[in-house]
Formats: C-alpha cells, structure tokens, sequence
C-alpha cells in the first residue's frame, strides 16, 4: 500500500489493488468473481444514504452566508474575554461543524470571514491560523458527523450511541483549545490585542448580543431537531439527514434573499395601511424598506435569483465531489476487509497482540502513536477506512470498549487533519491566508508560508493530546451520555 500511495495511484485505487492481489496470490478464490456482490452490499446499505445527506446539509448552509451572520453573533458573546476574537474562532467552528459535519469545510469557510478582521487588529497570525485549523477539525467529533456515520457502518457501533458519545468530549476539547488561548492571552497580551468596546457591562452591549443571537436561532433549531429526532427513537440518521437537508433548504434560501424579503413585507405593511399605527422610530425604516421594494424591476429579480442558482450549484457539486470520493474509498475499504476476513489475516493479527499480553492502555497507546504516524500522509477517510479491518479485530479480542475508542480515533483522526506535513486543512487555510493577503494586505507584509500554519497549529495539538490522555483516564466522559440517554448496553 505504501508503494502504491509513493506511485500517487488514488486512495480507493490503492486500497482495491491490494485486495485484488491479496486474493489473486495468497487464496484459491478470484476475488474479481465476487466484486460486484460487494459493491452492492455496499451501497445499498439504508444507513448509507446519510452521508450524502449530511454533507449536503452542510454544503447548503455552508454556501448559503450563514457563516458570516453566524460569526459576528458568537463575537458579541466571547470576544470581550481575554484571546478575544481566537475564543470566536472556537465558537463558530464548533457551531458551524455541528451543521456542516466537514472539518476542511469548516475551516475554510470560517476563515475567509474572520481572516480579514485579525488583520485589521493586529492579533498573531499563526496563532489565528491555529485555532482556525483547530476549531475546523471539532466537524467531525460533534455530530451530525460523516467519519462517525462511517466508523458506525464500518464496526457495527450504533450511530445514535457514538453522536451522544461525541457531544462532551468534542466540549471538553473546545473548552480546552479555548482555556489554552486564554492562559496565552493573559500572558502574551499582544497575541490578542483588546478592543475599547470588550465589555459585558453595557447596555448596548447585551442589546446587541440578544439580537445578533436571533440570526443563528434557525441553525440551533435545525440541529437540535436533526439530532434529536435520532436520540429519540423518532427517526433513522438517514431519515433525519433528509429533514435537516429540507431544513438548511430553507435556512439557505431564506438567508439569499434576506433582505428582498424584508423589504416586500415592508411594503406590504405599507399597501395595508398599517405603518400608521407603529411609533415614528419604527415607521421611518420600515417605509424605506418598502420603497426599495417598490423599485424592484425585472433586472434586480433576475439578478436575485441568479444568485440563488449559483448558490445551490455550488452546494449539489460540493455534494457530488465529496460524496463521490467517500463512496469510492468505501467500496474499496469494504473489499479490503473482505479480503482480510477471507484470509484470516484480521484473526491471526488478533492472536498475535494477544499474546503479546498488553495491557489496554498499552494498546491504545500503541494506536495512538500509530495513527498519528499514519495521519502525516493520510486524510482522515482513507486513514480510518483502511486500517479499521485490521484494528477491530484486535480491539475487540483485548475486549476494548468500540463506542469509547470510536471517540478516541475522531480526535486522532481530527490530530491526522491538521498534523504538519499532510494534514488537508493547513492547505485549505494556507490558501485563505494568501487569498486574503492578497485582497486586504499590505504589499509591504512578509508573504505567508505553510511554516506559518505548521507553527499555529502545535500548542492546539498539544490540547489534543492532553484530551485524549483525559479520556483514557476518564472514560465515562464519552460514555456516561449514551449509557443514560439510550440505556445500558447488553
């Protein structure tokens, strides 16, 4: 597999060939007769169709703007804290990863909105770059999540048990991505710059935190109802990935044409006769409102709907192209293990840590370090799909909890994204930083370099070193949620 990866032969093409000569040279059955039993056992799976689903929810609310409102809400709560706008940066990825389920989306996105502001304050920009990788890759531990989905189809792991098993971990992580920036802030202040309007004692201030709060009210309602149609016994993850893409629909539609909408109603309180009735304050807007509505011809109407065709374009292509990878690294992961199961090799690698007589926390420790080894070359889906044949078997010979290491492997597999010199989201970051160098910066700036975001990110691999040393200690902080929400396991 190593040569095949060092040929530059496709993840699901590598994983494949292997299977093919595996079955080719070490067994008398032709792997080729059975293929296409596996590609349909594969993809006529129910559970299946979540993925597309999900990463098409996010795609809509991804395309959609609803970054942009989101983060200047979050700021209005966490940026009067000493680290400031990094703390925000947390906060939105952690809320945005929680739709969008994407850690390289998350990223990217949440980067070209905040990017231009650290600039224009003068905050540290590797450590920004940092927390923007950091806060990306908590897509994939808090649910609705596609690598959770996957590890769930893959181990025969509940996936109603690994989203509760996600929620507090992926907030203790957080929590300590955000405690780091704050010890760094206290004692570098000029890391964080502070702002003259950092204050929670005015009046002003909580006015404008309520009423920024409203824009991200669809998103919260959207997510609780997904995940909570799963967590109660309402809907499957793939019935309820249909209602969420139905939802952010609307979510994104709404937010395209925001304005439009505002200003039609506007203009319809005018026709009734009803801005008579509202005080001078209120009527003095609203009536401009309606007189940009009463302008719209058919040009500004064209204009608007261009926009929302594009905008669902990009959302169903985004959807195709990441669909299409997952499910071809999928058929070929699953046709590895096949091979492996046939050729007894899972079993014998079993036996064989067994006799070793580790103990668990040596085993994990093992894993650990071996996937983050792997995680300097791999992206994340490649990484779990191929190694998960060979890793269940023994795991569950050692009799290792699969729900608590399915949370333990998110986060290495969050580790293996932003893990210098491979990880897909420093690229995905690299390249926001030199788009907004670009627009916003000074010709005079040093030009930007990898080395920037390999520096950022290590003090936020260090949190999640810290977490999963936590985990392994404390592993009720994964379990304790599923166990009392589903009930004790058999």
């Amino acid at each position: 597999m190593t040569v095949f990866f060092l040929a530059g032969l496709y993840v699901a093409g590598a994983i494949g060939s292997l299977s093919l000569i595996m079955m080719k040279f070490f067994s008398d059955a032709n792997l080729w007769n059975i293929m296409a039993n596996r590609v349909w056992e594969t993809y006529t799976r129910f559970l299946l169709v979540a993925i597309p689903l999900f990463i098409l929810m996010g795609e809509l609310l991804l395309r959609s703007g609803v970054a942009d409102r989101m983060y200047k809400a979050l700021d209005r709560w966490v940026g009067p804290i000493p680290g400031g706008l990094l703390h925000t940066n947390i906060a939105s990825c952690a809320v945005f990863a929680a739709c969008s389920g994407s850690s390289i989306a998350t990223a990217a996105t949440i980067s070209r909105v905040a990017l231009p502001s650290f600039r224009a304050r003068g905050y540290n920009e590797r450590l920004v770059v940092g927390s923007l990788a950091a806060g990306g890759t908590l897509g994939i531990l808090i649910p609705p999540s596609v690598l959770l989905v996957l590890y769930g189809l893959t181990t025969g792991t509940s996936i109603g048990r690994l989203f509760l098993a996600g929620f507090l971990p992926g907030a203790l992580l957080a929590g300590t991505f955000m405690l780091m920036i704050f010890i760094a802030a206290i004692i570098w202040p000029g890391i964080a710059p502070r702002t003259s309007d950092d204050s929670y004692m005015s009046i002003k201030g909580w006015r404008d935190r309520l009423l920024g709060t409203l824009s991200i009210v669809p998103v919260a309602v959207l997510i609780v109802l997904v995940l909570g149609s799963i967590y109660g016994g309402w809907a499957t993850p793939t019935e309820a990935a249909a209602a969420g893409v139905s939802g952010a629909f609307i979510i994104a539609i709404l937010n395209q044409t925001y304005e439009v909408v505002v200003n039609v109603c506007a203009l319809a309180c005018r026709k009734a006769k009803l801005l008579a009735i509202l005080p001078r304050r209120l009527r003095v807007p609203i009536e401009r409102a309606a007189e940009t509505a009463a302008g719209y011809d058919n040009q500004i109407i064209k204009q608007i709907l261009l926009s929302v065709f594009n905008m669902l374009t990009e959302a169903f292509m985004g959807c195709i192209k990441t669909t299409g990878m997952i499910m071809f690294i999928l058929m070929a992961a699953f046709t590895l293990q096949f091979a492996f199961a046939y050729l007894q090799i899972s079993e014998e690698m079993a036996r064989w840590v067994v006799s070793l007589d580790l103990s668990s926390v040596q085993l994990i420790l093992i894993v650990v370090v071996f996937y983050l080894v792997l995680g300097t070359f791999m992206e994340s889906y490649s990484m779990m799909l191929t190694t998960l044949p060979l890793i269940v078997p023994t795991l569950q010979a050692s009799g290792i909890d699969l729900l608590w290491f399915g949370v333990i492997m998110i986060i290495l597999l969050e580790a293996a994204q932003i893990s210098p010199p491979q990880g897909l989201s420093l690229f995905a970051l690299h390249g926001a930083q030199i788009e907004t160098q670009a627009i916003h910066g000074a010709s005079s700036e040093r030009p930007k370099t990898i080395n920037d975001v390999y520096i950022g990110v290590l003090p936020f691999m260090a949190c999640m070193a810290i977490v999963i040393g936590i985990l392994m200690v404390f592993p009720e902080i994964a379990l304790w949620l599923p166990d009392t929400v589903k009930g004790p396991r058999l």
